[in-house]
């Protein structure tokens, strides 16, 4: 069959299924769950894909399932893992929707309802085209992405063996691109996110005598500002890299200098060299402004999940995908690669990985993850199905 008969099919199973992935997707979201809690989740996954007949492994690191579609007899043939995340946030849903939250305090504010249904969806029409590609197909539905992660975890676990997977691929509903819009970049695509714990420790006393203390305010305030030529004249300014303090605690009173100060900060990066650079010049910068002050401090630096990067044959084969599906004019290459992080990068360091975005902001807005408003249209999730199940056929025909 000729590539343009084959993806007007894919479009067209893809439309075929829409309303059972909407109802999948509203399903969710109405039962949001905490990482490393999605149990409903996985349940209900798993029982679609018990329903195509595939493989299915469940209760892996936790709730992550894996469904084994085995297409060929090929001892030689390629297998394709597609992953989506599954759990929700600790959010206050504020929308007026008809499946809103039921879950007091808890919510999908970050898109992965819609990521579980339209794999869900991906599977349904991969399975209906079966005699149209060679090869296998691995569906992943992991825990735990908004926290510690559940993807390093499941790939211990064995999710990239029996069979041996050859490439990932995921998508993930982006807030700040256009609706129904594609976007990918080879390379690196979304940073590290690393973090530290920083406690100051001086003596307290009468902030009348203050000659007589060691106040960790003015120490924590000198820090911060030094921190930032950390980045300013330590980095190539060609590179990326970001460090925010975003919580800064000291004293309860106007005239009593503390004995302590906390901050908590995050340090964002794309490349390996400079998220050690980074980590390196954070600590030399403290323990230099400590001492000398005489003050001392405990540091705790936390390494997160390290930058995604993209494979370039893996992107060029979603970006072609995604073409077929939506045209030239719906899909983009991203000119910067974004600072927030995505544990998906575990499995680009495996193996040869895509992920992308697809778009969910309405002309002229921009939606907002992680917020009590976060909400997106359904129209999307045929698009996400159509071109994920696009470039798991290119992947496994090429």
């Amino acid at each position: 069959m000729k590539q343009p008969d084959l993806s007007q099919k894919i479009k067209e199973k893809a439309a075929a299924v829409e309303e059972f992935v909407i109802k999948i997707r509203h399903q969710i979201h109405q039962n949001p769950e905490l990482s490393f809690s999605e149990n409903k989740t996985a349940a209900l996954a798993a029982a679609e894909m018990k329903k195509l007949g595939f493989e299915v492994r469940e209760n892996i690191f936790g709730t992550g399932v894996t469904a084994t579609f085995k297409n060929s007899s090929d001892s030689a043939a390629k297998t394709l893992l597609i992953r989506a995340d599954m759990d929700a946030l600790p959010v206050e849903e504020k929308n007026e929707l008809k499946f809103k939250s039921k879950k007091e305090g808890i919510m999908h504010a970050c898109g992965h309802d819609g990521h579980t249904a339209i794999l869900i969806g991906t599977a349904v029409v991969l399975k209906e085209i079966a005699a149209d590609f060679n090869g296998n197909l691995k569906f992943l539905f992991q825990p735990g992405e908004e926290t510690s992660g559940g993807a390093e975890g499941m790939i211990k676990e064995g999710v990239l063996k029996n069979p041996d997977v050859d490439a990932a691929v995921g998508l993930h509903l982006w807030g700040s691109s256009p609706e129904g819009v594609v976007e990918y970049k080879s390379g690196p695509f979304m940073a590290s996110p690393d973090r530290f714990d920083l406690k100051i420790i001086g003596r307290g006393g009468h902030a009348a005598r203050p000659q007589n203390t060691i106040d960790p305010i003015p120490i924590g305030a000198e820090i911060i500002s030094a921190l930032q030529t950390i980045v300013s004249r330590r980095i190539d300014p060609l590179e990326s890299a970001v460090i925010s303090v975003c919580n800064f605690e000291a004293g309860s009173t106007h005239n009593v200098i503390p004995d302590q100060a906390v901050l908590k900060a995050t340090v964002r990066s794309l490349k390996s060299d400079i998220r050690q650079q980074l980590a390196e010049n954070i600590e030399k910068v403290i323990k230099n402004i400590c001492d000398i002050y005489d003050a001392d401090y405990e540091f705790n630096y936390i390494f997160g999940y390290p930058p995604v990067v993209n494979d370039s044959e893996m992107t060029e084969i979603v970006a072609g995908a995604a073409k077929k599906i939506l045209g030239k004019s719906r899909v983009r290459e991203k000119e910067k690669a974004e600072m927030g992080g995505e544990d998906f990068s575990y499995f680009g360091r495996e193996v040869p990985a895509a992920f992308y975005y697809l778009g969910i902001a309405p002309e002229g807005e921009i939606i907002n993850h992680h917020q009590s408003d976060f909400k997106f249209n359904d129209s999307v999730l045929k698009d996400g199905v159509a071109v994920m199940a696009q470039a798991a056929v290119d992947f496994l025909n090429s």
